[in-house]
């Protein structure tokens, strides 16, 4: 079902598993699920993995009390409990990054692929690289396949878009599509050292929406 939420503000949290961790790194993120699931300010929920050592979560919320609830849950307290034993370099003050939602945009389905994408603005370009991403929300209606879209903001001038699909012929429908056109198109304006190995591949292990 689609939630109805204003989704403004989130986390992104990149993890490495330690050598012959990374099934336990999966289990682990696995089992968030239920917890997560318990935290009704918690509006979006993502686990992925971008390759055999790396995983990620990706998560939304409607305000400040909700994100910070959510840092005080039961999945943040396992994350930080088991970080020494499961993941390399993990560093809570950097590792947990706090996002702004600047777009996003929902169908129903059942996510099981992704991507993400980080970018980095040219200098004196963040506002148009918003610009971009809002005009992108639009762009996805028109991809069915395309079932989970958000657009947004790391730091004053990297940026970040987050989309899930079905299926692999979903994503590829996606990378032959408007707005990964227009992000090669207009890459040289408004990105920094931009290039197509920044469109990273992801499996989402687990999910709430």
């Amino acid at each position: 079902m689609k939630n109805t939420k204003k989704e403004t503000m989130g986390l992104l949290v990149i993890m490495k598993a330690k050598a012959g961790k990374a099934k336990d790194v999966k289990d682990f993120l696995l089992g968030g699920l239920p917890l997560v699931h318990q935290e009704p300010e918690t509006v979006s929920w993502f686990a992925f993995q971008i390759d055999d050592t790396t995983f990620g979560i990706y998560d939304t919320f409607e305000t400040e009390a909700g994100r910070q609830a959510h840092l005080k849950g039961e999945v943040a307290k396992a994350l930080l409990a088991n970080a020494d034993d499961l993941l390399e370099n993990f560093d809570a003050n950097t590792s947990i990054q706090f996002i702004d939602v600047i777009a996003d945009n929902h169908k129903p389905g059942i996510q099981n692929k992704g991507l993400l994408v980080m970018m980095n603005a040219q200098a004196g370009k963040s506002e148009a690289v918003e610009d971009f991403l809002k005009a992108g929300k639009q762009l996805v209606n028109n991809e069915p396949e395309t079932l989970g879209w958000y657009g947004f903001k790391v730091d004053d001038t990297t940026y970040a878009i987050f989309d899930t699909f079905t299926e692999d012929a979903g994503r590829d429908a996606h990378l032959n599509g408007k707005v990964a056109a227009a992000l090669i198109e207009n890459a040289p304006v408004l990105l920094k050292d931009f290039s197509a190995t920044a469109i990273q591949k992801i499996d989402i292990l687990a999910s709430k929406q």
